[in-house]
């Protein structure tokens, strides 16, 4: 009898120490596993600064506009080209960034970077080259003659076609620009004579791709078939101006010219006044909420959206795993 209860004993406290060492490990895997998270969040956060840092050095990167042909020359210091803006130098054609120690490299500006000579190096940031104090003989900037004359002619031009090579960019503010768009709703004019509207993000008459003579035009509010409210025109209408004007009529581009969107949809006026003092919104439709604003607006709003709910599901993982350790601990 009492060797059998010396074995329970035994038996007893062999399997608490076996369950102790049990619970020990368990707690020992269980902050493991939360450190492992960690730690995998901690990379997760390295590789997305780093990739970022990338990009944002590869938006400075130094490329040459134009093949180099190494060139020779025999006038040390004379302009080998006015329109690759290159210089003799040690009997060879070189980029004019060099007299800076420079080399063109890419502007953070699309205007700029179109515009100017960009110059720069790793001392230095990259900008248009007059802003490093690298100019032309006469004294100008190397600057395309586009350019040239949106800056000097600025109040004249604005809103009008800079580039006769490239319909798309308007003289803006005193900037030849492409990105007329970026802050405006598809549908809105885009350019001072109304005869341009922006779709996806191009300020262009989508009417001339069907024929030259074809104009935008806004479809009446109220159907004159009818006496309704017309639902043309809340979508791009085209005219042809050759017709009289008698004979004129304002038609909807997506039923008549097959005209439509990257999207494979009609082209939405957005923030166009409509019928009962209403306007038109995103979705084609006569709206009282519709709201004529810049897209950025949706577009910060995403962003942030996003933003917050990625920090809303770390913060659940760290206290899920955390509140398990707590437990397991106690």
């Amino acid at each position: 009898m009492y060797k059998s209860s010396i074995i329970f004993n035994y038996n007893f406290d062999h399997q608490k120490c076996t369950e102790g060492k049990e619970e020990k490990f368990y707690r020992r895997k269980q902050n493991s596993n939360f450190y492992k998270q960690i730690k995998g969040m901690l990379l997760l956060g390295t590789i997305f600064s780093f990739q970022i840092k990338i990009c944002e050095s590869s938006s400075h990167s130094y490329h040459h506009r134009y093949d180099e042909q190494h060139v020779k020359c025999s006038v040390e210091g004379s302009i080998c080209s006015t329109s690759r803006a290159q210089l003799c130098r040690n009997n060879t054609c070189v980029s004019v960034c060099s007299v800076r120690e420079m080399r063109e490299c890419r502007c953070d500006s699309e205007e700029d970077n179109y515009c100017f000579l960009c110059c720069g190096n790793e001392r230095n940031r990259c900008l248009p080259a007059h802003e490093h104090g690298i100019l032309r003989d006469n004294g100008e900037r190397w600057e395309r003659d586009a350019c040239t004359r949106c800056r000097m002619n600025g109040d004249e031009m604005d809103g009008m076609p800079c580039d006769d090579q490239d319909t798309q960019r308007l003289c803006l503010q005193g900037k030849c620009s492409k990105s007329v768009c970026v802050d405006k709703q598809q549908g809105q004019y885009c350019d001072k004579k109304s005869e341009k509207i922006c779709v996806d993000d191009v300020c262009e008459n989508p009417c001339a791709k069907i024929s030259p003579y074809l104009m935008i035009c806004e479809c009446p509010a109220i159907d004159p078939d009818t006496g309704f409210a017309s639902e043309d025109r809340c979508q791009l209408c085209c005219f042809d101006y050759h017709q009289k004007p008698s004979t004129r009529r304002c038609r909807n581009a997506h039923r008549n010219y097959g005209i439509k969107s990257a999207q494979d949809r009609p082209i939405w006026r957005i923030g166009l006044e409509c019928a009962g003092g209403k306007r038109c919104n995103r979705y084609g439709i006569c709206s009282n909420d519709a709201s004529p604003g810049g897209r950025n607006q949706n577009r910060v709003s995403t962003t942030l959206l996003a933003i917050i709910i990625f920090s809303i599901l770390i913060l659940a993982v760290l206290i899920t795993s955390s509140s398990t350790i707590f437990s397991e601990t106690f």
